[in-house]
């Protein structure tokens, strides 16, 4: 039997970012619909021509509220996609419904109290939650990680990364990733921030110490011009740049210079794809994998806090 999905937030990340033809896997609708085992039975959202939008391409039933949702149908996956500024009032009602799964979009909450109170309300709970940092579900991205932690490229040394369109709904990409690969930050050193696409929540640029050793740019770079999301890291033995917005991979390695003899340079050893334009059909294959067979998660919602944490540090310019 099919689980039951619910979507909150019937915007783009929810349903409309792309449809059932398209080759790529972009909203939360569609990695449902991709994966066998679910089944798309509505969409809620405040706005109710955006849900009966949602409706009209994935099928299901339509509400305006919560309340009106779990009035009318048994539910056991929901997708929260609503803004950012309503994440912390939709976990608080989702804790008290008959839910088995919820997938959230990223970030979890927008404030370290918010954090501490979703933290304690969900640990009594046998509710699960997978948090949707698209980029740990890149197939690509975790060897990466796996590379590191074997030590394959040797010491970090050093890492850049540049984003936009606010540090916590961009940014904390980022963060996370930063952290998902190379552990926790310590010191930070705030440098400036721009107001590029939300009053209340400014894109920052700072200098990040790693607690593990090595150091982190992150900069921020206004969304207004253009989208932007790069990292390139540094290792004794290897650079690794995730560019395209997490689409595509450069390795370069450390090796003799083919012009300058004697001089040792990073030299450019492959280019590849990865499958983060199918992201979510990874992240809801975990979700089914872990309502099935209690597969680990790619990231809890107690992973999420950490990013959360890290980013109100990097607002307020606190050392770790």
């Amino acid at each position: 039997m099919a689980y039951k999905v619910a979507i909150i937030g019937a915007g783009r990340i929810g349903a409309l970012l792309d449809n059932p033809q398209s080759p790529n896997i972009l909203n939360h609708a569609h990695g449902y619909n991709a994966t066998e085992g679910f089944e798309i039975v509505a969409f809620v959202d405040r706005e109710l021509s955006k849900a009966e939008a949602a409706s009209k391409c994935w099928g299901g039933n339509v509400f305006d509220s919560i309340d009106g949702l779990f009035a009318k149908q048994a539910i056991d996956v929901v997708s929260v996609c609503v803004p950012d500024e309503v994440h912390y009032e939709t976990l608080v009602s989702l804790a008290k419904r008959p839910v088995k799964f919820v997938f959230l979009e990223k970030p979890s909450v927008r404030t370290p109290a918010e954090a501490k109170t979703i933290g304690a309300l969900y640990r009594e709970l046998p509710m699960r939650v997978l948090v949707n940092y698209t980029r740990r579900f890149v197939p690509e991205i975790r060897k990466i990680k796996e590379a590191i932690e074997d030590g394959d490229f040797g010491v970090f040394i050093a890492e850049t990364g540049y984003y936009g369109k606010g540090l916590l709904h961009n940014g904390s990409h980022m963060v996370d990733l930063l952290q998902f690969l190379l552990g926790d930050v310590g010191e930070v050193e705030k440098i400036s921030e721009t107001s590029d696409c939300y009053d209340d929540d400014p894109s920052v640029s700072a200098l990040l110490t790693m607690r593990g050793g090595g150091s982190f740019f992150l900069r921020h770079i206004d969304s207004r011009k253009f989208d932007v999301f790069e990292l390139d890291l540094t290792f004794e033995l290897k650079r690794v740049r995730i560019c395209e917005l997490g689409s595509v991979i450069e390795e370069y390695s450390v090796g003799e210079n083919d012009v300058f003899k004697g001089y040792r340079t990073l030299n450019k050893c492959a280019e590849y794809s990865t499958d983060h334009r199918r992201a979510i059909s990874h992240a809801v294959a975990n979700i089914r994998g872990n309502l099935d067979h209690n597969e680990p998660l790619a990231c809890t919602l107690e992973e999420s806090f950490r990013a959360v944490r890290t980013c109100s540090r990097i607002l307020l310019g606190h050392a770790g």
